[in-house]
């Protein structure tokens, strides 16, 4: 179905061309099969296909057009975060699986949004929604395009680096934890506002299910909430669950 979608109106013409072609020479077939192609001229069967085939080809090109659209919505919102255009929790746990386990090294990040619920209760929800399209715009301006970027919570959010060394990707962390300003209303004329992110952050361990890798990061992210938030911590042996 894919082949026949038209993505332009030349694109529609030249399917509804073809098609009704299709039909003209299936109609000569079958008057000349019944030998009844003599009572009719030539031109007869080219108006017989438009005129009567002509608006069934057309719905039919129609019913394509919105089935193959409709499915790549439904494609993106099963793997797509609708708010932020990121990944899901699925498709990024799915797709960073796959990778870490294909690269040379890689950190993983936790980054979580700090005093949120504060935004959201005391601006409301759209303001929190801005924000987190905030969010979302700074850390895809601060990966690579190779990079796995997720939003997995409700103000939470993964990142995977590949290729990368710890230092290289703590780099990186620092530069998410500085402020975000943002406006909480597309029409409010009212001062900006900030938010601040603190990141958990663990070494890529391809002989550690991701999950586990996913615990050590939000242990990390726990540390930093609990040591003032807006900042970095890498998981140790230290913080490991008992």
């Amino acid at each position: 179905m894919r082949i026949l979608e038209p993505r332009s109106m030349p694109a529609i013409v030249g399917r509804f061309a073809v098609v009704v072609s299709l039909v003209t020479i299936v109609n000569f077939i079958f008057m000349r099969i019944y030998g009844l192609s003599h009572l009719v001229t030539p031109v007869y069967y080219f108006l017989h296909a438009i005129f009567v085939g002509g608006p069934f080809v057309l719905f039919g090109l129609l019913v394509i057009v919105f089935q193959i659209r409709l499915q790549r919505r439904l494609s993106f919102l099963s793997r797509k975060d609708g708010l932020t255009g990121l990944d899901n929790r699925r498709t990024f746990f799915e797709h960073a699986d796959i990778r870490r386990k294909k690269c040379k090294g890689g950190v993983l990040l936790l980054v979580d949004a700090d005093y949120f619920k504060r935004i959201n209760d005391t601006y409301g929800h759209q303001a929190g929604d801005i924000c987190l399209k905030r969010i979302a715009k700074t850390l895809k301006h601060n990966v690579r395009h190779d990079d796995i970027i997720g939003r997995v919570g409700g103000e939470e959010f993964a990142i995977f680096l590949q290729n990368v060394s710890l230092e290289q990707a703590c780099m990186v962390g620092e530069r998410l934890t500085k402020p975000i300003t943002f406006r909480p209303s597309t029409t409010s004329v009212s001062r900006d506002l900030r938010v601040t992110l603190s990141v958990g952050a663990t070494v890529n361990d391809v002989n550690q299910p991701l999950d586990t890798l996913f615990a050590r990061a939000d242990q990390a992210l726990y540390k930093a909430k609990e040591g003032g938030r807006a900042q970095l911590v890498v998981w140790n042996e230290q913080m490991r669950m008992h």
